[in-house]
């Protein structure tokens, strides 16, 4: 009688054992799950943005181009004329880029290659200053397409992280800071869902008026989130869902321990 209770028990046990794994298993699909969809809103609202603000966008970058380069480079070189016409040639190019879909890391190369080629024919000292105005702005560019999420780096990506290089005062000021608040942590998991519009974010926090408004501008100048318009719903940006991100997988890292 004892043994059939204990194959019972046995029994009982790894029933519960396999429910907790299948369990463990369908939280995990789901988390994935609910990490694609969430990638696939902001894809989709960085798109919509994308399309409104493309051409306004490449033109502030060509107007930007034309003026810095009229203005800061050196006045009296015989190579001005020369130098700011291939300048402006080659960011004007790469200012339309902007307003690509996707921008390969070859194409990316290739420019830094005609920056390099276009160095070489330097006659004087003074080219460096116009050759780091220009480059200055090329990388601007290239952050742009960045934030964007139409240019990625692969090799950047394949480089190992060197932890003597983060920025204490920074790394706090801008990613533990805006997140070590319950609230703000609240509103910025909601809105890795979707858009919130203030009252919406007002119900979910209890927060109200200028309470909230402190907690969403904290959000709004380290750039973890984005408002539509002055009066418009908040988003979340890609700092602020990878931010999430880095989060959920430092919080699954200390669980398993």
């Amino acid at each position: 009688m004892e043994t059939a209770n204990e194959n019972s028990e046995i029994n009982y046990r790894n029933e519960l054992h396999f429910i907790k794994e299948e369990v463990a298993s369908l939280r995990n699909d789901i988390s994935r799950f609910l990490q694609r969809a969430n990638q696939q809103h902001i894809e989709g609202i960085i798109g919509e943005m994308r399309k409104d603000f493309m051409r306004p966008m490449v033109d502030y970058l060509c107007e930007d181009a034309s003026e810095r380069m009229r203005t800061r480079m050196t006045a009296d070189c015989e190579m001005r004329d020369f130098c700011e016409t291939a300048f402006l040639e080659l960011l004007q190019e790469t200012a339309g880029l902007v307003g690509k879909g996707r921008v390969e890391t070859e194409t990316i190369k290739m420019y830094r290659n005609r920056l390099e080629e276009l160095k070489k024919e330097t006659k004087n000292l003074s080219c460096s200053r116009c050759f780091l105005e220009a480059t200055n702005l090329f990388e601007k560019q290239v952050k742009l397409m960045r934030s964007l999420q139409i240019y990625e780096d692969r090799e950047e990506e394949g480089n190992k992280i060197d932890i003597s290089e983060i920025e204490p005062e920074r790394l706090v000021s801008e990613i533990c800071e805006p997140v070590a608040n319950r609230q703000r942590l609240l509103m910025l998991k909601a809105l890795s869902g979707e858009s919130k519009t203030f009252s919406e974010l007002s119900k979910l926090t209890g927060l109200r008026g200028g309470n909230l408004l402190f907690h969403l501008q904290k959000l709004l100048e380290t750039g973890m989130i984005l408002q539509r318009s002055e009066r418009g719903d908040y988003i979340i940006t890609r700092k602020g869902y990878s931010t999430l991100q880095g989060l959920f997988r430092i919080y699954s890292e200390i669980e398993k321990e």
